[in-house]
């Protein structure tokens, strides 16, 4: 079985993520970053399932994958798919997933996840710590993938 796993990542919490999935995929995992230039000629019907996640930042998942789900719609509706993202604001997880996709990819997916997350002050910018402080309400560092969420996506998608 061919597994595509397609994400972006702004500060590495879902990279990390997408490879702790790719360990846990049966089969063959390929791992592609969709802010890549390689993920434009990507060539999905060679996949039999395809996941596909972000972090959500100030709100919104990145617009890598909002962009790669719109242009990819029609093929990722023929798939084994699921969906995930990272996001400091676990309240808000199951109306951020929703937010972050097409009602029609969202009501396909087999599989829906939310990955935990990070966020190492240390790496991030001035800016980028204000709005985790004013959105998450996160203080200081918090290292917080969550292997089991990420395990259960996996058998899901088998």
């Amino acid at each position: 079985m061919e597994t595509l796993i397609a994400y972006s990542t702004k500060h590495g919490a879902t990279e990390k993520a997408a490879k702790i999935l790719a360990d846990k995929i049966e089969g063959t995992a390929t791992l592609i970053n969709l802010k890549d230039s390689s993920a434009k000629s990507l060539d999905l019907t060679k996949f039999d399932v395809v996941a596909v996640g972000g972090s959500i930042y100030a709100g919104s998942i990145q617009k890598e994958v909002q962009e790669f789900c719109r242009e990819n719609e029609e093929i990722l509706l023929t798939k084994r798919l699921g969906i995930f993202i990272c996001c400091g604001n676990e309240e808000l997880v199951e109306q951020q997933l929703t937010a972050s996709f097409s009602e029609k990819i969202f009501e396909r997916a087999i599989a829906k996840g939310h990955f935990g997350y990070e966020f190492d002050f240390e790496k991030l910018s001035f800016f980028s710590k204000f709005i985790v402080k004013k959105v998450s309400k996160i203080k200081e560092s918090q290292f917080r993938i969550n292997d089991e969420n990420i395990h259960a996506f996996a058998e899901t998608l088998r």
